[in-house]
């Protein structure tokens, strides 16, 4: 294969190719959808390091890739203030967000997503970082888990939801989505408690996601004292010519 010679040569080993191109928006291409491997098949099922954590992903089943690699920095960012606290992750996927908590020291860490596959994924990474003593795990829909929730239960949560809206047509109602998430949240911490937040769809831009924030903490009665603003890693790099490319908002806010 082409591609492991070349990158043989640069002394890097790989075990092999697997593709995947199975994603819907190919279809509109008039492309079809390919998922599978080049070459030999081996254990799809792989371990990588990312900010001192170690994660098992699954290339061949995951959701994408199986990680997502655009908040790495985000990750690293939102470690520098979790140690002492009580944490909760929502929308946890295989459990990063989580994951970079514990390891920064947080006094513990809640983990929930609907899917179980995710969450028992999430489980076994806690594991293999040793860490979960530190780490609870529930498999739950957050927009019926932040209701049931009262007084002020954590100290710091983090909201990092798939995309609410792939198209213009449904902004409307994911901006419904994300206010009621973000407004709950804000409910639920303390003063001087942090609330870390995101959008990944490019349909849902800046100004729309700040319009919906500043909503929320009204109706919340808080008011948000901005940490960071942040965007993807630079290995997914923004061009200006095509818009699409900016895609991820992550805020940092400390509710006061």
């Amino acid at each position: 294969m082409i591609l492991r010679e070349l990158l043989a040569k640069d002394g890097i080993t790989i075990r092999g190719v697997y593709e995947r191109s199975d994603a819907n928006e190919r279809t509109k291409e008039g492309l079809p959808k390919v998922k599978g491997f080049i070459g030999e098949e081996f254990d799809t099922t792989v371990e990588i390091v990312e900010n001192g954590v170690h994660y098992l992903v699954d290339v061949a089943n995951g959701q994408k890739t199986g990680f997502f690699l655009d908040q790495k920095y985000n990750r690293l960012a939102m470690q520098r203030i979790c140690k002492g606290k009580k944490v909760l992750d929502c929308f946890t996927h295989t459990g990063s967000f989580a994951l970079n908590a514990a390891k920064a020291e947080a006094s513990h860490v809640h983990a929930v997503d609907i899917s179980g596959d995710a969450v028992e994924m999430a489980r076994r990474n806690a594991c293999l970082n040793g860490l979960e003593s530190k780490m609870s795990f529930e498999i739950a829909n957050v927009f019926d888990l932040l209701p049931a929730l009262s007084g002020h239960p954590y100290d710091y949560i983090i909201l990092d939801p798939p995309a609410f809206t792939k198209s213009h047509q449904t902004v409307e109602a994911a901006m419904r989505g994300y206010k009621e998430i973000n407004l709950r949240a804000m409910k639920l911490l303390p003063r001087g408690g942090y609330l870390a937040t995101c959008s990944c769809s490019h349909f849902m831009t800046e100004d729309l996601f700040c319009k919906m924030l500043r909503a929320a903490a009204f109706d919340a009665k808080v008011s948000l004292r901005q940490i960071e603003a942040r965007q993807q890693s630079p290995d997914h790099p923004i061009l200006w010519n095509v818009p699409e490319t900016n895609y991820l908002k992550f805020y940092l806010f400390q509710v006061v």
